[in-house]
């Protein structure tokens, strides 16, 4: 048996009911420092970069000139930053449109050509529509030594969307600097993500091409076949 994934900060109750479970069961992770701390605490792991094919509809452009940010998920979600690009939007002189799905109540807001949508709770299939409008994706991340944020990445740029990102130790390794750009803290988070939207055509299908070849399903699975060779390796005598 082989497991994918922990998803729990090293000597938290979850990461010890997950050694006790799996003991020597091999286990692949989707950032470096949870692979780290499992070895540390006497287990088999090796990191890899995640990747999926969700489905999700390719994004296109709207052509009304409107900016469209989404902003999804829960994990990890640094409500501060959301906060601050909220404020940004709301004294914008800027066409923009923000879309935050997470789990908060349902709620909306706007103000000539400026609006906010607070969707709450969404199925997977709405998660990744509403994903796909969008112009560019905006994951703020807090601190934390565990994998948060790759769905939305990779679903992201499967739509063919850029995405700014908080640059945290989990998403080490997702971060390249053109697709997948680290926020930079000080600076405004709406002018980051207008400088980062690429609403061509051409742009779109340059991202998915990067997804494909990086992030897709197919590239995942051959980077988890190459690391359970390498945790299934007869150690070698010193």
């Amino acid at each position: 048996m082989a497991v994918t994934g922990i998803y729990a900060v090293a000597g938290s109750r979850s990461f010890k009911m997950l050694r006790l479970v799996l003991r020597d069961s091999p286990v692949v992770t989707t950032v470096r420092v949870e692979a780290e701390a499992w070895t540390a605490a006497g287990g088999r792991a090796v990191p890899v970069v995640y990747g999926n094919t969700f489905g999700y509809p390719e994004s296109r452009d709207r052509g009304d000139g409107v900016l469209h940010i989404f902003v999804g998920g829960s994990s990890d979600r640094d409500t501060v930053a959301i906060d601050q690009l909220e404020r940004e939007v709301r004294s914008s002189s800027a066409p923009v449109v923000l879309t935050v799905v997470g789990n908060e109540d349902p709620s909306s807001w706007s103000e000539g050509d400026r609006r906010i949508e607070h969707t709450g709770r969404v199925s997977p299939d709405r998660f990744g529509a509403l994903l796909s409008e969008a112009d560019v994706v905006f994951l703020p991340l807090v601190p934390s030594d565990r994998a948060a944020g790759h769905m939305v990445t990779v679903g992201a740029l499967e739509s063919g969307l850029r995405v700014l990102t908080s640059d945290t130790i989990g998403m080490t390794g997702y971060v390249d600097g053109t697709y997948v750009r680290p926020l930079v803290a000080g600076e405004s988070v709406l002018a980051q993500l207008e400088a980062l939207a690429d609403r061509t055509d051409e742009g779109r299908a340059e991202t998915r091409a990067f997804w494909r070849e990086t992030f897709s399903v197919d590239a995942y699975v051959a980077r988890v076949r190459a690391a359970l060779r390498a945790l299934s390796a007869p150690k070698q005598d010193a």
